[in-house]
């Protein structure tokens, strides 16, 4: 594994934590989750979407925030810290390299 590799792992692996709090402060719940999961895989999910969206539009719009914010989160932290050294160090640490 490259460094570069390795230190977009270990961001996402850190990140763990602050992804399931996120969870909880966006969907309240195992049960908020999983209704937001039905709602988008449902086998009419446009109609559902369009339904839904005029109806509550926090509720229908949980779940694309939620996958936003976890994808944006390694990358605001890998254009913070990605030119330092530091990513190398920690790979080798992990045992990743």
């Amino acid at each position: 594994m490259n460094p570069k590799s390795a230190q977009w792992f270990i961001l996402v692996i850190i990140n763990l934590p602050v992804y399931l709090a996120l969870g909880r402060l966006i969907f309240g719940g195992w049960g908020g989750f999983l209704e937001a999961l039905r709602l988008w895989a449902s086998a009419d999910w446009w109609f559902t979407l369009e339904k839904e969206w005029r109806e509550d539009r926090w509720g229908t719009s949980k779940l694309p925030a939620f996958v936003i914010l976890c994808m944006a989160l390694p990358i605001i932290e890998h254009l913070m810290f990605g030119k330092t050294t530091v990513a190398k160090p920690a790979a080798q640490m992990v045992g990743l390299l």
